[in-house]
């Protein structure tokens, strides 16, 4: 089983790598986006809004799809379409076409994310699951970090209409990987054991509940407190990660490759603390939900103040890096939490629900940052993200689950025992 896990682990790791570079390359290139199309900041920030937008109107259709199709065939097939739209972009010729094409290419992922949740779902047993978790979605800061490292000397060569062809390309060669080499599903009695810890009388959620309906899981406040806390942590992941390069080429006049070094650090420091914290989750505080998410979130909170208010790009920089951390500290309890309270059969389907919330935020962060950009300066843009940090802490506190008595929780929250 370890081999199992370790190679389906493995694939789904490259799967979003691949996805995470070929996306976020583009940012890269928004000042030169800008320049030869004539753009404003509102103009270049809809450009990445574009694929945060096709991404949330498909995430919930996707995860419907991927329950009923299966979690394998749609990773697949959705890679290698991913891989052709990606190539389209290195032929567009103006904002329209370009806009089209990133709205697209986020229907097309769509599927994509729920897909492989559901995947690692499928093929780890509960026990390791939110580290299993943790490692593969990783991929997502650690794709992020080495995306300015390796996009931006590419551009620099080969100029930004060939290297998204060139990241098209790597998708191509993925894509029957995956399909041939992603190991089967595991038998619904490993992968989804009854807890000892939970009573005779509750069952798991995965197997007690196998009607559930989408109306079950939008009814759920637990689930839409959860959505909540992780579009607030996207609204501030997204922010820097859209804003903070343009920031350092044009504030503060460092070229393509420093500014592809300057930002790959923050994105490091936060794919290390992803995992430190669905790994201390899983170990040690998986019924201390609060006390883990409330003080992360309010340190992120103290070094985004910091970071605003420094006066050099290191200063900036490093704390940047701290913010970054102490927010991805909090992914991985809060993924983990959802994962556990979402029954197996609806799994795509639910978390396509928390992945429309995330994406809703980032659809909305790059415009609104753009136009504070545009009409006041940077520094206010980044106060922006500070909104993002106070609708994740309220959130937390209603926040009101245990894991010994999640699966009550998804039919009737009124079900719940005492003092859960």
């Amino acid at each position: 089983m370890k081999k199992h896990v370790s190679v389906s682990a493995a694939l789904l790791f490259l799967t979003l790598l691949v996805e995470v570079i070929g996306v976020t390359g583009i940012i890269m290139a928004l000042p030169l986006i800008g320049e030869e199309f004539g753009l404003d900041s509102v103009e270049l920030g809809a450009i990445v809004s574009a694929y945060f937008l096709g991404y949330a109107i498909f995430t919930i259709p996707g995860g419907a799809f991927a329950d009923k199709v299966g979690s394998k065939r749609i990773i697949a097939i959705g890679l290698l379409l991913w891989a052709i739209f990606t190539s389209l972009t290195g032929f567009v010729n103006g904002f329209f076409t370009l806009f089209i094409v990133r709205v697209l290419l986020g229907i097309i992922q769509a599927p994509l994310s729920p897909a492989i949740l559901k995947a690692v779902a499928e093929r780890t047993p509960a026990k390791i699951r939110t580290t299993t978790n943790a490692f593969v979605l990783s991929a997502d800061p650690f794709g992020s970090a080495i995306t300015p490292l390796i996009v931006a000397p590419l551009i620099v060569m080969l100029g930004w209409h060939n290297t998204s062809i060139l990241l098209g390309v790597l998708g191509l060669l993925i894509a029957p990987i995956i399909w041939f080499l992603l190991p089967r599903p595991l038998p619904p009695e490993v992968a989804n054991p009854v807890a000892e810890a939970v009573p005779e009388n509750v069952a798991n959620t995965a197997t007690q509940q196998p009607g559930m309906k989408l109306t079950d899981v939008l009814r759920n406040r637990q689930i839409w407190m959860l959505t909540m806390i992780m579009s607030g942590i996207s609204i501030v992941a997204t922010g820097f990660l859209t804003w903070v390069p343009t920031y350092l080429t044009t504030e503060k006049h460092l070229d393509l490759t420093q500014t592809g070094f300057a930002a790959s650090l923050p994105l490091f420091a936060a794919m290390v603390a992803n995992l430190t914290g669905g790994w201390l989750f899983d170990r040690y505080l998986a019924n201390r939900f609060h006390q883990m998410v409330i003080p992360s979130l309010l340190l992120s909170s103290l070094f985004l103040i910091l970071m605003i208010t420094s006066g050099s790009v290191l200063q900036f920089v490093l704390y940047e890096a701290a913010a970054l951390a102490f927010l991805s500290m909090t992914n991985q309890p809060v993924m983990g939490l959802a994962m556990q309270i979402i029954p197996a059969n609806v799994l795509g389907l639910g978390s396509g629900m928390l992945l429309t919330g995330i994406k809703a935020a980032s659809i909305i962060t790059p415009v609104a940052m753009g136009a504070i950009i545009a009409h006041i300066s940077f520094e206010a843009s980044f106060v922006f993200l500070l909104m993002g940090l106070l609708l994740s802490i309220a959130a937390t506190f209603g926040v009101r689950i245990k894991l010994a008595a999640q699966s009550d929780s998804m039919l009737a929250e009124s079900k719940l025992p005492p003092g859960v």
